[in-house]
C-alpha cells in the first residue's frame, strides 16, 4: 500500500478509504435487500472498478430490470470488459483498505459461517450534490447502490466473475 504522503490527490481522493467504504456499504445494502440475504465477498471487489470507471459507470443500464448478461453482451456493456481485470486488480489493496475502515467502524459486518456481508449500519448518503459534496460522489454512490440491487439478480457470482473475465 502506498503512504498516504506519497499518494497523487486523485488517488488521495477517489479511493480514500472512507469514500470508497460508504461506495462499498451502498452497494452490500442493496444486494442484501434485494437478495434477501448476505452480499458475496467478492462483491465489493467486482463492483468499485465498475462504479470508479466512469466511462464503465456512464454505461450502465437505467434500470435493473436488464439482466446483466445481456448488457455485459451487448454494445453498452461489452467495452467494460477491456481492462476490467488491470482495474479490478489495481483496486484490491484500496478496497481491502476500505473494507477494514468499514469493519473497524461497524459499518459492514462479516458472517463467521460463510464470509459473507451484511450493513450493520446506516448511513445517510448524499442524494444530491451540494458545496461539500460532487456530483460525480453522488452518481457513485448511487451506481454502488444500482450495482448491488442489479447483481443480486444476475445469478452467480461466479458467472458475474466469468463475464468479467476475473477469476477468484
Amino acid at each position: 500500500m502506498i503512504a498516504w504522503q506519497k499518494r497523487s490527490l486523485e488517488v488521495a481522493n477517489l479511493l480514500n478509504p472512507a469514500f470508497l467504504s460508504i461506495v462499498i456499504q451502498q452497494c452490500i445494502k442493496a444486494y442484501n435487500v434485494e437478495s434477501k440475504g448476505n452480499a458475496p465477498y467478492v462483491l465489493p471487489f467486482l463492483v468499485s472498478p465498475i462504479v470508479l470507471h466512469k466511462r464503465t459507470r456512464d454505461a450502465l443500464p437505467g434500470q435493473i430490470s436488464t439482466p446483466f448478461t445481456t448488457w455485459i453482451t451487448q454494445l453498452e456493456g461489452s467495452h467494460t470488459k477491456i481492462g476490467y481485470s488491470e482495474r479490478a486488480s489495481s483496486v484490491v489493496p484500496y478496497v481491502k483498505e476500505a473494507l477494514a475502515f468499514a469493519f473497524a467502524n461497524n459499518i459492514i459486518i462479516t458472517t463467521e459461517d460463510d464470509g459473507s456481508l451484511r450493513v450493520n449500519k446506516q448511513i445517510r448518503v448524499p442524494t444530491h450534490s451540494n458545496d461539500t459534496v460532487t456530483e460525480e460522489v453522488v452518481m457513485c454512490y448511487k451506481k454502488a447502490y444500482f450495482s448491488g440491487r442489479w447483481l443480486a439478480r444476475a445469478g452467480k457470482i461466479e458467472t458475474v466473475m466469468a463475464l468479467l473475465g476475473v477469476k477468484p
